[in-house]
């Protein structure tokens, strides 16, 4: 028998220890030593490598205390994970005590992935509840603010499926009948056929007729971005943020409503998100259109891949390049057919 199973509260004891240690090591820390201008950056970069270089007595006492801060804050690191692996073992009964920590602890750039990571693991209500003011905090940097985000829409992922589950009676659907049977979720299209039947072509040709706006959009739809989600964080439009919310919300084109879209805009104000939009009804509106671009661009992808340059094809790419909607895809569409000779697959 191991000294934890003769002494049941020596685990709990030992995490209290943990909250302790973290606490004075956050009291400790000094304050922080960013925002140097790029010459004392510089600076600080040689003399790391070159341990001679001439300094004057401000400027040594400047890397000093970067070297204290940096040592503090390697502890608090520290002692975050070690409190992240009671809180596997289940040994944290103060859950509200540490959250309130790693929020310090984030707030004073002492070890804000540590502290998110720890969060993430205390999960709801404490650490979802924290995340929730990390992600609007202005003492807490833009990336990690960035990294808070995710880590909370995944926590609250489950209340944006179960909502997914419920039926729309009542609600106004914002999508056409005929865009609405699709099941391929937001690409809009369908896997690729060995000889696809001319109803599938028939319903591609109904919903691409069904979702083309009646007028020209001032800015192309859907909105393009070929960075990476992790690579290119930096650069992620917030845009493409919202998708974290509305793909598990509505992952099907028959859940797309006005009243599901609204409460979006509100799930995206608590994560934190810079939206475009100041108002719901507005975001409800904007995102209707995107949604159905999005569809859109998918059955056109699926066109050209399917070799389908018939008549009614080219046109529609025309007119959904006119209107400024899936503009890659209406364009590969026909540049596709041009290669091909007009090609196409019997109808």
């Amino acid at each position: 028998m191991t000294n934890d199973e003769e002494h049941p509260g020596a685990q709990e004891n030992r995490a209290a220890t943990l909250l302790d240690e973290l606490e004075a090591a956050i009291a400790a820390a000094p304050q922080g030593t960013s925002g140097w201008p790029d010459e004392l950056e510089d600076l600080w970069d040689r003399a790391q490598e070159e341990p001679g270089l001439p300094l004057t007595d401000e400027q040594r006492q400047l890397f000093a205390a970067r070297r204290e801060d940096w040592e503090a804050s390697f502890k608090v690191q520290r002692l975050l994970r070690s409190l992240r692996e009671a809180v596997e073992r289940g040994e944290v009964l103060d859950v509200a005590r540490a959250a309130e920590l790693a929020e310090t602890s984030a707030r004073r750039g002492l070890g804000v992935s540590q502290d998110i990571l720890l969060l993430r693991d205390l999960g709801r209500p404490h650490g979802e509840r924290t995340l929730a003011r990390l992600v609007k905090d202005e003492f807490v940097g833009e990336g990690c603010r960035q990294e808070a985000r995710e880590w909370l829409a995944k926590l609250r992922r489950p209340e944006y499926e179960a909502r997914a589950a419920r039926p729309t009676d009542g609600e106004e659907l914002l999508l056409p009948r005929v865009v609405r049977d699709l099941t391929s979720g937001w690409s809009g299209g369908w896997e690729i056929e060995n000889e696809p039947s001319p109803e599938r072509f028939a319903q591609a040709r109904a919903v691409l007729e069904a979702l083309l706006p009646d007028e020209r959009l001032v800015s192309e739809e859907p909105p393009l971005w070929e960075g990476k989600w992790l690579e290119d964080a930096e650069d992620r439009p917030a845009w493409l943020e919202v998708h974290m919310v509305l793909v598990p919300l509505m992952p099907d084109a028959r859940l797309v409503t006005r009243e599901r879209l609204i409460w979006a805009w509100y799930e995206c104000e608590r994560l934190g998100i810079d939206l475009e939009d100041p108002t719901p009804e507005a975001f409800a509106e904007r995102w209707a259109a995107r949604i159905a671009a999005h569809l859109a661009r998918g059955m056109l992808e699926w066109l050209w891949r399917e070799d389908c340059f018939t008549t009614w094809a080219l046109e529609l790419a025309m007119r959904y390049i006119d209107r400024n909607v899936a503009v890659t895809d209406a364009t590969r569409l026909l540049s596709e057919a041009a290669e091909a000779g007009h090609r196409s697959p019997p109808q």
